[in-house]
């Protein structure tokens, strides 16, 4: 079951923004990481925290966590933090119910 890294950032510095998307996105494709959908919000209800978002498609919630969690990534935070205002949050892709049109809530819930 997929999982997706939600990001939503403010660009801080263009320069330091360029150098973490280099060195950033070879990391990502080592995870299977996928960059699904990127760009301004457009928001349609409540007050814009941040002007961008990103959602990030993995295999499944444990390779999230590698790739977050990963000396290579967890290298890059100085300079994601002089690039971005940022913050990320982990979801998990909701299963169907078998012969159900229904959700099942993931487990846990």
């Amino acid at each position: 079951m997929s999982a997706y890294v939600i990001v939503e950032a403010t660009v801080l510095d263009e320069a330091s923004r360029r150098r973490y998307g280099s060195e950033w996105e070879p990391i990502l494709r080592e995870f299977s990481g996928e960059v699904i959908a990127f760009g301004p919000w457009q928001v349609l209800s409540g007050e814009p925290a941040f002007d961008n978002g990103m959602i990030i498609r993995f295999p499944d919630n444990e390779t999230a966590l590698a790739w977050y969690q990963s000396p290579a990534y967890q290298s890059l935070l100085e300079i994601r933090a002089a690039a971005l205002d940022c913050r990320f949050r982990l979801v998990n892709e909701r299963q169907r119910a078998k012969d159900s049109h229904e959700r099942v809530p993931p487990e846990g819930s």
